[in-house]
């Protein structure tokens, strides 16, 4: 999913669900609770999905540019799940938040032309992307769909063997209920795979463009209780969203992993104008002058950090498995 948003620090007073409604969990720690939809504050369910189509579609054309370099920095992630959610050959796998279709392709790889894979996104964009790809390298047994929710899915019950989301869920309204979706979707026993980032500080890709920018334009008001790219953090976090949907079995994994790969500073600011989810939006709304010196202060930076010339920048993730029960 986008790219850039901002920290979700611990709220000292978290709103309660409505008692009876799909956000109250009685018996559950306050965190739990603030993980649903109900108590999420970003506006309504609709106009979060509204804002990531809008920004998916700024960057669909960059994420479709840069397919490979993408698909290098986001393998490690891909292959953490493909282990995890033991897809094998013969295998029919659902991917919710599939993107331009990675890790639908490996996974099809990996089921083989007895098998099949069932790609879902919001954004009609990344959708196209993904169906272009796949047409054009011959790949026969996977199938992208667009979707208007990840609550509505579109697929009958018990009818995958196994289902991903790779760094979807901290961008759902409700992720506990889109994991619900996906474990409805898979058969007994089957297997759930997910995967997130961790905190900002040890994702300094996702912070040092800010901080660059910040310097010369006033960046937008970020609500710590918004879904985004750090709303879901810790293995604890997300051993919970797990558990609160049904699954049980449930095991976290927290590794490094590359996130950005860039041959000079050039390259590497390119790709945040083209990829970078929000930020695409707000430095087109700049003006020439702004993003001029917000360029130059970014190659400046870059190439103190990295004066040998390469920007390679490492991150950290967590990923979590459960099954779904009998």
């Amino acid at each position: 999913m986008s790219l850039f948003y901002g920290a979700t620090p611990e709220p000292s007073a978290p709103k309660t669900p409505v008692p009876g409604s799909p956000g109250h969990l009685t018996g559950y720690p306050p965190r739990a609770a603030r993980l649903t939809g109900m108590s999420r504050g970003a506006g309504s369910e609709s106009e979060v999905r509204d804002r990531q189509r809008s920004e998916w579609a700024a960057v669909a054309p960059g994420w479709r540019r840069n397919r490979e370099k993408l698909g290098v920095t986001m393998s490690p992630i891909t292959e953490r799940l493909l282990k995890l959610s033991g897809v094998k050959r013969g295998d029919h796998v659902l991917d919710m938040a599939c993107g331009t279709g990675d890790p639908a392709f490996t996974l099809a790889e990996a089921v083989g032309p007895e098998g099949s894979v069932l790609g879902l996104d919001l954004s009609e964009a990344m959708v196209e992307a993904a169906r272009f790809w796949a047409e054009s390298q011959g790949v026969e047994n996977v199938e992208f769909r667009l979707i208007n929710s990840e609550l509505a899915p579109g697929v009958e019950p018990r009818s995958f063997d196994a289902a991903t989301c790779r760094h979807g869920l901290q961008f759902m309204p409700d992720p506990m209920a889109a994991l619900q979706e996906l474990s409805q979707a898979v058969k007994t026993g089957g297997r759930v795979a997910a995967s997130t980032w961790t905190t900002p500080d040890r994702n300094p890709n996702f912070t040092l463009p800010k901080e660059i920018i910040s310097r010369h334009a006033e960046l937008p008001a970020e609500d710590p209780h918004a879904p985004g790219l750090f709303a879901i953090p810790t293995p604890g976090d997300l051993e919970l969203l797990f558990e609160t949907a049904g699954l049980t079995g449930i095991r976290t994994e927290v590794f490094p992993t590359p996130i950005a790969r860039a041959d000079s500073a050039e390259s590497y600011w390119r790709s945040i104008e083209t990829v970078a989810g929000p930020l695409v939006a707000l430095l087109s709304s700049l003006t020439e002058e702004q993003r001029q010196a917000i360029r130059e202060d970014a190659m400046r930076t870059l190439r103190e950090m990295f004066p040998d010339g390469p920007v390679e920048i490492d991150g950290e993730a967590v990923a979590a498995v459960g099954m779904t029960p009998g």
